[in-house]
């Protein structure tokens, strides 16, 4: 196994299966035939051996000879001894074969009935062992019967004796192995998923925070390499990721940098009128590098999370605005709790009122449990967002000129940012239809319970 390739071990365990379900099919076959035999006995060894006593019973003494030698065959070999000899049947008793003889006997009051697995000569413990389980060739059984004339009849059987003296289908051992290779072969799917089940792991945490997960090489040779080279990729896109924060954060200080200095010389502007517009530019050129560095950096949520109440939040992000005409609805929920950064959960419900605000003169939100999420909802009447374009919206810088201007709206980067922490929060912001006709936006984060 451990030199088998990926294609090498599915063969292997497709051969299991397909042997298996021969297995199966062939103790079906086999146990089904068994039952449509009429007049099969059920435990054909102690009916016989019953049928040749009798028989043996009312055959005179010379005669029997002859009854012998035509019931007799390689694997059922039966003679006649005297008491002294049928005393000195030695082996391990076998009580269950003697009831079972004696029931075949009823017709023939108090005879005396010795059952013994023959003692194999020169054999280990081992192999007596295995002898006395599947009943071969090697350890005879002997069965001694006592007949009216004080002599008794020997049976002495060869072979599969498990089954011609209990009766047991050969079909339920066949069935039996079937399930043995039916499980390994179960037992070895399972065994081969392991790694790619690891490494799919592994990748869900790197697509969500960024951060490589190393998994530990092993199974076939072809997933050994595949979970290296996913490990090197990781490793690889981290650091580009790391290096193009450093280079975008190393652009933004020399930038503003320059800015604070453009906003020194914007001061000796003599037009006020000028001055104010100089200054307005400066500023929203500051506000778009910060964003633009947000968005770099994957997201703006810091690592210590608390308990956050939304519907408390939410009040007061309300609270500050107003001079607007926002209503919030009557809450579904008592509570509203989640963990996570505040800041950052400030920062997404106050883009989604302002937009919704911008763009629409009514504005509606309301706050409720929908199974294991705590949803924010904002409605507006606005000129809305077109199916086929609610998710290009959340690309950085990009803009729907038709309906949201650069003249009313901002730098393009405000839904990109709120996915981003809705993301890194566990949940998601979805785009709808209003019910006021606009745009519909949710904010789902998991609850935190009670």
């Amino acid at each position: 196994m451990p030199r088998l390739g990926f294609l090498g071990r599915v063969v292997l365990i497709l051969l299991a299966l397909f042997l298996a379900l021969a297995a199966l099919g062939l103790a079906l076959t086999t146990i089904a035939r068994e039952q449509r035999e009429t007049g099969a006995e059920r435990f054909p060894i102690p009916a016989q051996a019953a049928a040749i006593v009798e028989l043996l019973d009312v055959t005179p003494s010379a005669e029997r000879a002859r009854v012998l030698k035509a019931v007799t065959s390689d694997t059922f070999y039966v003679r006649i001894a005297d008491a002294s000899e049928a005393g000195r049947l030695n082996g391990t008793r076998m009580p269950g074969v003697e009831w079972l003889v004696g029931q075949y006997l009823e017709t023939l009051a108090d005879r005396e009935v010795l059952a013994f697995r023959m003692t194999t000569k020169n054999a280990g413990s081992l192999v007596l062992l295995l002898d006395r389980l599947s009943g071969n060739r090697r350890a005879p059984i002997a069965i001694a019967v006592a007949l009216r004339d004080s002599n008794y009849a020997v049976f002495e059987i060869r072979g599969d004796a498990s089954r011609r003296v209990f009766g047991i289908p050969v079909g339920l051992g066949i069935g039996l192995l079937g399930c043995l290779f039916a499980a390994i072969a179960l037992w070895a799917v399972a065994r081969e998923a392991r790694p790619l089940r690891e490494l799919a792991q592994s990748l869900a945490g790197f697509a969500r925070d960024g951060a490589p997960r190393e998994v530990q090489p092993h199974g076939a040779t072809e997933i050994q390499r595949l979970i290296a080279t996913t490990n090197d990729m990781q490793s690889r896109i981290s650091a580009l990721i790391k290096g193009r924060t450093m280079l975008l954060g190393a652009i933004s200080h020399d930038l503003k940098t320059y800015i604070t200095r453009l906003k020194l010389r914007a001061e000796t502007i003599d037009n006020d009128d000028q001055r104010a517009r100089a200054e307005r530019d400066l500023d929203d050129m500051t506000a778009l590098i910060d964003e633009a560095l947000s968005v770099a950096r994957g997201t703006t949520v810091s690592d210590r999370h608390e308990r956050v109440d939304l519907k408390l939040l939410l009040a007061e992000e309300i609270a500050r605005r107003q001079d607007r005409a926002i209503e919030l609805m009557p809450c579904t929920t008592a509570e509203g709790l989640v963990h996570g950064d505040p800041v950052a959960i400030r920062r997404v419900i106050g883009n989604l009122l302002d937009n919704a605000r911008r763009y629409g003169s009514q504005c509606q939100v309301s706050l409720q449990l929908a199974g294991e999420m705590v949803v924010i909802a904002v409605d507006d009447d606005g000129p809305g967002i077109p199916e086929a374009e609610r998710e290009t919206v959340f690309e950085p810088f990009y803009r729907l000129e038709a309906s949201r201007s650069r003249v009313t709206g901002g730098s393009g980067l405000g839904l990109a940012i709120a996915r981003q922490i809705a993301e890194a929060h566990g949940g998601t912001i979805k785009l709808g239809t209003s019910s006021l006709g606009g745009l519909r936006a949710e904010f789902q984060l998991p609850f935190a319970g009670r």
